[in-house]
């Protein structure tokens, strides 16, 4: 299975995101470079990798779907 995206606007200029990070925008975001799994983080429109704050970790694949859908990112 490929692996999950999912995402909101929150206002005009953030959306909320859960995906796996890259390693650079993992390492922007203050992450090991290397770290693994999905995260649910907020980021600006303007998409930049320096512009994500992320809020949590999330180890599974289906932890991932299951917060999507209480947060309504259908």
């Amino acid at each position: 299975m490929g692996e999950l995206y999912f995402s909101t606007n929150v206002s005009n200029d953030v959306t909320l995101c859960i995906s796996p990070l890259t390693d650079e925008r993992a390492s922007a975001a203050g992450l090991d470079a290397d770290a693994t799994g999905y995260f649910l983080y907020e980021r600006s429109q303007s998409g930049e990798a320096n512009d994500v704050s992320v809020l949590a970790q999330i180890h599974s694949e289906e932890a991932a779907f299951r917060l999507s859908r209480m947060l309504g990112m259908d």
